[in-house]
């Protein structure tokens, strides 16, 4: 999110909440102007530090958030991002990898108290993994950078893959990764996509695509599943239709899958 997007954020809020300042782990620089505005980004000027068991048969790691000193808005919102994370393991003060990969100077600084450094299972290995926010709006729309525990280096790898994969929700009981992006019209415009795993990647199997023609005033869905031998996306719905009320759409964006035979 930009700043003028995040100022634009703020002033909504602001009308909203309470006039109370929201209560932050680290309190930030004082604002320079309109004191009484919810802050609503994390400090990271300090640093920070996360300690993660990510299998019970590893130590416990320790990854130290070194950080990019930025200055903040005209509400105080602090904008540094991160410069480099260390690991080390347990107590130790000795670095064994830093984090590489991700594009840390394309980063936005995160929403305040937000779960933006956390351990996720993304290949359902039973080895919990890093996933680090990096972008994020008010559409609810995110992006962030995945880095998967090998087992055999006994490191954290950057992927790619799943580092492109945007919002996601994972369900361990299917082993199945699902994505949602926001495109507008109170969500009705949208790309979701179901995913498996296969050979250590994000490979999909259902995608739901629902775009708005501005031309024709109609809705454009277009539903794709993987079939065949090839495993190939072939389509298994196209429509088009107008809306009969405000965002009424063909395909429901509150159920994407419904009724596609996903199981």
């Amino acid at each position: 999110m930009s700043r003028r997007n995040i100022s634009a954020l703020i002033i909504v809020r602001t009308l909203l909440a309470a006039s109370t300042v929201a209560a932050q782990r680290v309190p930030p620089a004082p604002p320079t102007s309109n004191p009484h505005h919810e802050l609503i980004t994390e400090d990271l000027s300090h640093g920070a530090t996360f300690k993660f068991k990510i299998a019970p048969d590893l130590p416990e790691f320790t990854f130290n958030v070194i950080p990019e000193p930025q200055g903040a808005d005209e509400y105080g919102n602090l904008h540094t991002v991160v410069r480099e994370v260390q690991l080390s393991l347990g107590d130790s003060k000795q670095p064994v990898q830093s984090l590489e990969g991700c594009e840390f100077s394309d980063m936005e600084a995160p929403p305040l108290d937000s779960d933006w450094f956390r351990t996720v299972d993304m290949n359902f290995d039973g080895y919990k993994d890093i996933y680090i926010l990096t972008n994020w709006g008010a559409t609810g729309n995110e992006s962030g950078c995945v880095w998967l525990y090998n087992r055999e280096s006994a490191r954290f790898e950057y992927s790619k893959e799943f580092s492109e994969l945007g919002r996601f929700t994972l369900d361990p009981a299917t082993k199945t990764i699902t994505t949602y992006g926001n495109g507008g019209r109170a969500g009705t415009v949208f790309r979701a996509v179901k995913y498996v795993i296969e050979d250590n990647l994000p490979a999909p199997v259902i995608t739901v695509a629902q775009d708005w023609d501005f031309k024709k005033s109609e809705y454009h869905c277009v539903v794709q599943q993987r079939r065949g031998r090839g495993n190939a996306l072939v389509t298994v719905r196209d429509v088009w239709a107008e809306s009969k009320d405000d965002f009424h759409a063909p395909c429901d964006p509150s159920h994407p899958f419904r009724g596609i035979g996903d199981k």
